[in-house]
């Protein structure tokens, strides 16, 4: 397991925007990042008041964190210099509604590399539950100071 200071050397998101707390497993090819969903997140106030809901792009922005994890740590590029950059977005589908207490498990797997672009489909899950799905692709490039 890979707790947040782990995920901290190799993804640039911090505070509010890292969306990924550990990452359970992983390997070259696939992987599971995990997030607790929490009540005093930025987006419970206003999404929506009284009945907060986890937005549908965080969800996916959440997926796409985990899969630049893998990717960067299988490429030996652990130590933030490099970043990935959403490419595409396609065949994103919303299933069910994420709230806090929540624990959305992030389930990522690589269909294509080439060269600094990957392919990823990922699946949001919350107590065995398909909650969101989406094929992204990224390309991987240095992180411009």
């Amino acid at each position: 397991m890979v707790d947040a200071q782990g995920i901290e050397q190799v993804i640039p998101h911090r505070g509010a925007m890292r969306l990924i707390d550990e990452i359970r497993e992983f390997n070259e090819t696939s992987g599971v990042g995990i997030h607790y969903v929490r009540d005093d997140e930025f987006w419970c106030a206003g999404h929506f008041p009284g009945k907060p809901i986890m937005p549908g792009v965080l969800q996916i922005e959440a997926l796409a964190q985990t899969a630049c994890f893998i990717a960067l740590t299988n490429l030996g590029l652990t130590d933030g210099s490099t970043l990935g950059y959403f490419t595409t977005m396609e065949k994103i589908k919303f299933s069910h509604m994420v709230t806090p207490g929540d624990v959305l498990e992030l389930h990522v797997e690589l269909v294509m590399s080439k060269m600094s672009l990957y392919k990823f489909h990922g699946i949001a899950m919350v107590g065995g539950k398909k909650v969101a799905e989406a094929t992204f692709t990224a390309i991987m490039g240095p992180r411009d100071k």
